[in-house]
């Protein structure tokens, strides 16, 4: 994909959200025109990095409910209908890729809806995401490999939330906690020391523009301290050391 085809799909998205007529002055749709623009592109050949689909919010007084849509990511317009007209509209745009996690973020705050339409411009951000792990999973070794992907013109920090703050994670090779990621691929990778077992929570951060993707765990013990399985045949048993496919190092 040459960089003219990105940027045609990262800025080809126009949401039309049009709202009956209010009475008063009002007269005709009244709604807006969304035009959304990227920072930063990420490698067309990463599957992480493919908009699969855009993700549009809208918010405010008034509205109960959150309006949500969804269009495909080559999608060049989109529209959502009997959006309330009112001001201080918040207009939220999330670029998702296959696997359902979003890489790219985007809000316009204080969107004044009716008398017509109104242009609102948006700029996605990107936002880097776990590659290995997922909210839910359990991970069968302790010496955990955090693979983050991300636009690479920004460094990133992994952290662990602990309490009310963080604790970033250190990288046992390097003793470094900032990871540069690679500038074709956007990828990288932070391997920090022996962690105890327990529920624990990390999240990945942006350090430019402070965008996070957050995933739960449950460490348990990989270490080999499990008991021998019960081998058939009379075989010599031995300990079996257990270690789930994102949590090696390759």
């Amino acid at each position: 994909m040459t960089r003219e085809e990105m940027r045609r799909i990262l800025i080809l998205l126009t949401l039309l959200a049009l709202a009956g007529c209010g009475g008063g002055n009002m007269s005709g749709s009244s709604g807006i025109a969304l035009k959304v623009m990227s920072v930063g592109g990420f490698s067309s050949n990463a599957e992480h990095g493919r908009v699969d689909k855009y993700r549009v919010t809208v918010t405010g007084e008034g509205i109960e409910t959150p309006i949500e849509a969804e269009f495909p990511g080559d999608a060049e317009e989109g529209v959502i209908e009997e959006i309330p007209s009112g001001k201080d509209r918040t207009v939220e745009v999330e670029a998702i890729n296959p696997n359902g996690v979003a890489i790219k973020e985007g809000e316009a705050y204080e969107v004044k809806v009716g008398g017509g339409m109104t242009e609102v411009p948006i700029t996605l951000e990107s936002v880097p995401i776990f590659t290995n792990i997922a909210a839910g999973n359990t991970v069968e070794n302790t010496r955990l490999v955090f693979k983050v992907f991300s636009d690479p013109t920004n460094p990133v920090v992994v952290e662990e939330v602990v309490g009310a703050g963080v604790a970033p994670m250190i990288d046992a090779s390097t003793s470094l906690a900032e990871l540069y990621l690679n500038e074709s691929t956007g990828l990288g990778r932070i391997a920090p020391a022996l962690m105890e077992p327990g529920k624990r929570v990390f999240t990945v951060r942006d350090l430019v523009t402070g965008r996070t993707h957050q995933a739960g765990v449950t460490l348990v013990d990989g270490t080999g301290r499990r008991p021998a399985p019960i081998v058939p045949g009379g075989a010599a048993s031995a300990n079996v050391i257990s270690c789930s496919a994102f949590a090696c190092a390759p």
